[in-house]
């Protein structure tokens, strides 16, 4: 059981239609009662979180997907700031400037951590409890490596400012080792932001084609597509679950 995000490519539609059309874009996909039809989500709705940018001169512009444009009954949406929608037309969309933010929030995520690593003793890394686990699950749990591993003081304090809502760190630190993840590649890992900053892990054509990122080669496939749509194509996420 996961979620996800699915990005919906449709024709031009006025906000109002677009939870019918999204309908319908979706069901050939519908795990509940599909038959032999291959399946990908049991429910989705339209994304509650995050926002696309709106290229500035076109806010409020009504065919923008928003919570004033799409009718309460069909959709919950909060509202969001004035350069930014749930999704609209492709020419209204600023790609270029989602990709900019997300690599600014990625330097900033990183700055973040340099500074708590620079306060805090050297941490190590889950991996490291897990074999001392391995190597003798009699006299050490792992429920005990997973315990003493968040106990490293600079793990507890990104742990902590996940839960209260720091803006560098998000709730995914508390499932997910800090300590590896910034382990990684800094400037790979950067670029995996840039590219997911458009595009969700599956995408929707215009033709109905369903490709995720299970496939190799998605991301780049996928934001080459959605490049190149025409301006008044309808673009938006999905949260998805299967």
């Amino acid at each position: 059981m996961t979620k996800f995000y699915a990005t919906v490519c449709l024709p031009p539609t006025v906000p109002r239609k677009i939870p019918k059309a999204v309908a319908a874009a979706m069901a050939p996909y519908d795990l509940n009662g599909n038959g032999d039809r291959v399946g990908h989500w049991d429910w989705w709705a339209i994304r509650a979180g995050g926002a696309y940018l709106v290229l500035p001169g076109h806010e409020g512009d009504r065919r923008l997907v928003t919570a004033s444009t799409v009718p309460r009954r069909k959709a919950e949406l909060a509202p969001l700031g004035p350069l930014e929608c749930y999704g609209g037309p492709r020419g209204l969309l600023d790609f270029d400037g989602m990709r900019q933010r997300a690599g600014r929030s990625y330097d900033d995520l990183l700055a973040a951590w340099t500074e708590l690593s620079a306060v805090h003793p050297p941490a190590r890394p889950l991996t490291d409890f897990v074999a001392r686990h391995e190597a003798d699950p009699e006299r050490y749990s792992q429920a005990e490596a997973r315990k003493d591993h968040l106990a490293q003081p600079l793990v507890q304090d990104v742990a902590q400012r996940a839960v209260a809502g720091d803006p560098h760190f998000g709730m995914s630190f508390l499932v997910n080792d800090p300590v590896a993840y910034f382990a990684q590649e800094h400037e790979e890992s950067r670029l995996s932001s840039v590219r997911s900053a458009v595009p969700g892990s599956a995408l929707v054509t215009l033709d109905g084609a369903w490709t995720d990122a299970r496939t190799e080669g998605h991301w780049e496939r996928a934001n080459r597509y959605l490049d190149g749509l025409d301006a008044e194509a309808v673009v938006l996420d999905l949260l998805c679950h299967s």
